[in-house]
């Protein structure tokens, strides 16, 4: 069956994701319970749900294909029982992915890819009342946002206070976290990360509490606004089937990236 979807697979755009969610798991290597590979491959896996068990380059010669896959698996079979292997547009052999679903790990889009163009974002304020946004500029504020990012996952979220208070809040930072305020409640938070030649969002968490009032789709608008001011001309995300309709509003289309998601689990 043929995609009608905005495709983006001949652009630069698969490769801004691959190098952004790459930085994005970098921030979480030499913790413990995690383990990186960071070569002509890369892979990452942690003993905690998130941030999760990955692959995001492959790298491989075609005349060794079947080897490298089963030692790439060795490897991570070390540290975890399963990984999501992604394979992009740019990633080698170019039939890679026939090669994994033969080995009965069919390929998919993996959840739901969107992208917005900022360049009409609307800089109208869509806040409920009594809402506003702040910056996490230190420790203190960084808890505040783990304790509501954990409230809104329902998961243990400690290795992420440990990656972001290591990563630091000064001007060289490339992880941007918000946490959304009720007057002085925290109500909702994201991230924001900055690199591979694009700008996303990650991890926008409404604590179940607070959902359906607008929280979540305030906080998401104005971390667009703060990408388009760095000068970006649109924007990209991964969405959950549940929040897919919130970021949709906001001007977000599913498209294809040419990206596919290949799952493995040790046997």
């Amino acid at each position: 069956m043929v995609s009608s979807l905005l495709d983006f697979s001949g652009t630069e755009k698969p490769r801004q994701i691959q190098e952004n969610l790459m930085a994005y798991m970098r921030l979480f290597a030499g913790l413990s319970g995690t383990m990186l590979y960071d070569a002509e491959s890369f892979w990452f896996v942690s003993n905690t749900s998130a941030p999760g068990n990955i692959i995001l380059r492959t790298r491989f010669d075609a005349s060794r294909i079947e080897e490298q896959i089963d030692t790439m698996l060795e490897q991570v079979g070390h540290y975890s029982d399963q990984i999501d292997w992604f394979v992009f547009p740019d990633d080698q052999p170019a039939d890679l992915g026939n090669h994994l679903e033969a080995r009965g790990m069919p390929g998919g889009p993996g959840g739901n890819w969107l992208w917005a163009d900022l360049t009409s974002l609307s800089a109208d304020p869509i806040s409920p009342n009594r809402f506003r946004v702040e910056q996490v500029l230190n420790d203190q504020m960084l808890a505040q946002w783990v304790h509501v990012s954990k409230a809104g996952f329902g998961s243990d979220l400690a290795l992420f206070y440990d990656a972001y208070a290591r990563h630091g809040y000064g001007p060289d930072a490339f992880s941007l976290h918000y946490i959304g305020y009720l007057d002085n409640t925290p109500v909702t938070s994201g991230t924001l990360l900055d690199a591979g030649g694009c700008a996303t969002i990650y991890d926008v968490s409404t604590p179940p509490a607070f959902r359906r009032q607008g929280f979540g789709r305030a906080i998401t608008h104005v971390l667009m606004q703060e990408i388009r001011r760095r000068g970006y001309a649109d924007t990209w995300m991964w969405s959950s089937n549940m929040a897919k309709s919130v970021y949709q509003k906001l001007g977000y289309i599913e498209v294809d990236f040419g990206l596919r998601e290949h799952s493995w689990q040790k046997r």
